[in-house]
């Protein structure tokens, strides 16, 4: 049960070792600002996910196995349980995997927020230059002509420059 517990924290890591591949290449396409490479990193990523679920199903109907097996009945067990009712040389494997999917769950983390951060400003980057395009209205009162100062400055008849071009 340890060395399959093991191998499953060691195909974690890889997994998440590719995520952060993918994180990094996500952050190259939106600098870019390619929405197919974009795309293509999401599917990427989804196949990620799902090889992540089994994974993490195949581990917590293990060590549910190992615990019934050994007449401990808890719910939903923690490594920091778990450790202490191993043998010493397993226990140092898996203390040593654990740790290194915590790392690659911390960079992981960071790149997302980066890349979070970096889809944020493209999104208000792409407000603003809306913002821009789109015409303001004039007040009747500025045009210098003094007609129509009592009308409503909104013709909800008229359409903007980017409505027209749309």
């Amino acid at each position: 049960m340890v060395q399959e517990l093991i191998q499953i924290f060691q195909a974690m890591t890889v997994v998440h070792e590719r995520f952060n591949e993918q994180a990094f290449k996500k952050e190259e396409v939106i600098k870019k600002g390619d929405m197919a490479g974009l795309d293509q990193v999401l599917k990427g990523e989804s196949a990620l996910i799902q090889h992540l679920r089994k994974l993490e199903n195949t581990r917590q109907h293990l060590i549910q196995q190992w615990m019934d097996e050994k007449g401990l009945v808890k719910e939903n067990v923690t490594m920091d349980q778990l450790l202490p009712l191993l043998p010493e040389k397993e226990r140092e494997d898996l203390s040593n995997w654990q740790n290194r999917l915590v790392i690659e769950i911390q960079k992981l983390k960071e790149q997302n927020e980066l890349n979070r951060q970096m889809l944020e400003d493209s999104l208000r980057f792409v407000n603003l230059s809306l913002d821009a395009m789109h015409p303001q209205n004039q007040f009747s009162s500025y045009s210098g002509t003094g007609e129509n100062e009592d009308e409503d400055d909104f013709d909800p008849g008229k359409r903007s420059l980017f409505d027209s071009k749309v």
